[in-house]
């Protein structure tokens, strides 16, 4: 018996359907191929066996960063430091005579290094503003943990002594915190503020003319004084 003539049209469609399954057949296993050798390359890269083909983190530059937020962070896990390494200028900026004085005497029956105690020119309506530089953001902390409220203001100084400014709301009973409460403890880092940054990205007040000369260092000449910039000894 004789076979029928083959199709020639059927033919070519076999043809076309065998090498359209060749190639998948070679494109799926490429793909997998490549699957395999990224994921072992990825485990490499996570286990520290091999640097990633980025070795730069993604971040903002700080030029084009920009926050309403004005809170400095303190710097990674610091602790405390001792309050006989901590230079404190007192400021009364209330009308209640004597408070800068009296919180002088507090502080340095804390070992705080006062270097001075006076009057604030402006008033303020909070209880404690700590003002500072950014040389001393670690000891602003410190001065910081003494008192229940307290209010940070970096300014341009280029100091690590600080101004303590005692404001309407201040109350030495409640607002200084005894001696021996838990959060004075020198072991205990301090308590990263909810909203912070980087101190460098903090944008500072202007500072003083007259900064006190810091007794921890060499002593350096001081500016020149004005009446608007430094306070007067005593309080009002």
């Amino acid at each position: 018996m004789t076979q029928p003539p083959m199709d020639p049209t059927a033919s070519k469609r076999a043809t076309v359907r065998r090498h359209r399954r060749e190639r998948q057949i070679l494109l799926f296993g490429l793909i997998l191929i490549g699957m395999a050798v990224a994921g072992v390359f990825f485990a490499s890269v996570y286990k520290g066996d091999t640097e990633g083909p980025f070795a730069e983190p993604f971040v903002t530059p700080a030029s084009d960063f920009a926050t309403e937020v004005n809170v400095a962070c303190p710097p990674g896990d610091a602790l405390p430091m001792e309050p006989t390494e901590i230079p404190i200028r007192v400021l009364n900026s209330t009308d209640k005579a004597g408070l800068a004085g009296t919180t002088a005497s507090d502080l340095k029956g804390r070992g705080f290094v006062v270097t001075g105690a006076g009057n604030y020119p402006r008033p303020y309506e909070g209880s404690v503003r700590i003002i500072y530089g950014e040389k001393g953001l670690v000891e602003a902390y410190t001065i910081s943990t003494y008192f229940t409220q307290s209010e940070m203001v970096l300014d341009t100084r280029d100091s690590a002594v600080s101004d303590l400014v005692i404001g309407d709301e201040y109350d030495p009973a409640t607002t200084l915190r005894p001696q021996g409460a838990p959060e004075l403890d020198p072991e205990v880092p301090f308590v990263r503020p909810q909203q912070c940054v980087p101190v460098e990205l903090v944008a500072p007040e202007p500072a003083p003319r007259v900064i006190p000369d810091n007794p921890l260092v060499e002593a350096s000449p001081s500016a020149s004084a004005s009446a608007e910039d430094v306070p007067q000894e005593g309080d009002n």
